[in-house]
C-alpha cells in the first residue's frame, strides 16, 4: 500500500460539491461523471453508508470491486474497497475532509492505496496521484455540465 495525501481546492461551494458526491451514489449517473466506471449497482444503504459494486475499465479489462462509501455530512467522505478483482487492492481507502474556503471548497485527502494492475516498473505513488488528478478534473467537469 502507498500512503496518499493531498490538499486541493474544488472550485464550487460545499453544497454544490455535496450534490456531486450524491451523484456518485446514483447508479445511472456515475458513468457520466467517471467514464471508466462501466457500471455500478447499489447493494445496500444504511444511514451514512452505501455499499456498491462497480465494474471498472482497467487498462482494457472490466474488473469488479465492492466499495463501502461513507458520507458524514458536511465534513467527510470515505471510500474503501473491501472486495476486488482490481484495479484497486482490497483495503485501499481514501478519506476526504471538506471545508468552505474562498473560491470553493478545500479538500484535504489522506488514504492508503494500491493499484493491482500496474506493471511492477511503474511507481505506484506517481500513478495514484495521476489517477486522482484525472478524477478531480472529471468531478469539476461534471459540475459544469
Amino acid at each position: 500500500m502507498v500512503a496518499y495525501q493531498d490538499d486541493d481546492m474544488f472550485p464550487a461551494p460545499p453544497d454544490v460539491l455535496w450534490k456531486l458526491l450524491d451523484a456518485h451514489l446514483d447508479d445511472s449517473a456515475i458513468r457520466r461523471i467517471h467514464p471508466l466506471i462501466l457500471s455500478q449497482r447499489t447493494l445496500n444503504r444504511n444511514g451514512m453508508e452505501t455499499i456498491v459494486e462497480r465494474t471498472i475499465d482497467a487498462r482494457g479489462k472490466s474488473l469488479k470491486s465492492k466499495w463501502k462509501i461513507t458520507y458524514n455530512r458536511p465534513q467527510t467522505a470515505r471510500w474503501e474497497v473491501f472486495e476486488s478483482e482490481g484495479p484497486w487492492a482490497v483495503g485501499s481507502y481514501v478519506v476526504n475532509r471538506y471545508s468552505a474556503a474562498p473560491g470553493g471548497t478545500r479538500i484535504e485527502s489522506r488514504g492508503d492505496l494500491k493499484i493491482t494492475v500496474l506493471p511492477f516498473f511503474l511507481p505506484q505513488k506517481l500513478v495514484i496521484r495521476s489517477v486522482f488528478g484525472r478524477l478531480h478534473n472529471e468531478d469539476i467537469a461534471a459540475t459544469r455540465a
